[in-house]
């Protein structure tokens, strides 16, 4: 079943019950700051710390053939400014059966928010509406009003607790690496995807997967891998029903063994 039409499936039969409930179904939500005192103009992270209860998950940006990512809605004080959500690595996992991208470990999605130079209070308090769907055989859209009430000083007091998630968080981030190459051989819109790697010397064949950032390809089908004479891979999936049309490149994850890299590979002109 598409995406799009189990996701409003889920909407219809969950959202008049979940949506506004004190409770959450599948997962404890709270927003953390790794200070408790900002300075002004000095940037600061804040995360959306998720804890999934068992057999649940939550969704990557880009979640695959079913699901929904997690949204922040942010009420900021003036002046104050937001990032885009800095997403750690996802994992494969399933609703209904249906394989898709998510996350069932506890996990934090990192914001950075940045202080004008000038803050007239003593106090600031910051505000979202955290959106999520989480999933296990069925499916529990909600959302949540969170708040922190932080102080201002002429310097950042740091929070331990909260910064150890954080940091962990940050190690999670996937980046991408010089030493990691990829090309596509494939036009931009064709239905099978053929992407030649080019891996670090020495690097083992194993336990290999490409997650797409922008959905271009199917999380229902599957991927091989191959080893070439060159020492190159070559990596052959299926682009899903829901990809974006000319895209200029593979904007991806690249999972191998452990590690996550971060690849751009362009696509032929």
């Amino acid at each position: 079943m598409p995406r799009l039409l189990i996701t409003s499936l889920a909407l219809i039969f969950f959202s008049p019950v979940i949506f506004g409930a004190d409770k959450t179904k599948g997962l404890d939500v709270r927003l953390i700051s790794e200070t408790t005192a900002i300075a002004p103009g000095q940037s600061f992270t804040v995360g959306l710390h998720i804890k999934h209860h068992v057999g649940y998950h939550t969704y990557w940006k880009s979640p695959g053939i079913v699901g929904l990512p997690t949204s922040l809605d942010w009420k900021l004080p003036p002046g104050f400014k937001a990032s885009k959500i800095s997403w750690p690595y996802p994992e494969q996992t399933t609703m209904a059966g249906h394989p898709c991208y998510g996350y069932e470990r506890d996990v934090t999605l990192l914001v950075t928010i940045t202080p004008p130079k000038v803050i007239q209070t003593k106090k600031i308090n910051l505000s979202t509406t955290a959106s999520w769907m989480c999933c296990a055989d069925n499916c529990f859209p909600d959302s949540k009003n969170l708040s922190l009430s932080l102080s201002v000083a002429p310097q950042i007091t740091r929070d331990t607790t909260a910064t150890k998630l954080i940091r962990q968080a940050r190690n999670e981030v996937p980046h991408a690496s010089k030493a990691w190459m990829g090309f596509v051989l494939t036009g931009p819109n064709e239905k099978t995807i053929r992407l030649k790697i080019s891996p670090p010397s020495g690097t083992s064949l194993k336990s290999v997967f490409l997650f797409s950032q922008d959905g271009q390809i199917a999380s229902d089908k599957k991927q091989t891998i191959t080893a070439q004479p060159d020492g190159s891979w070559l990596l052959t999936a299926q682009r899903s029903e829901f990809s974006p049309k000319n895209p200029i490149q593979l904007s991806s994850v690249l999972k191998v063994g452990e590690r996550y890299i971060v690849i751009y590979p362009k696509y032929p002109k």
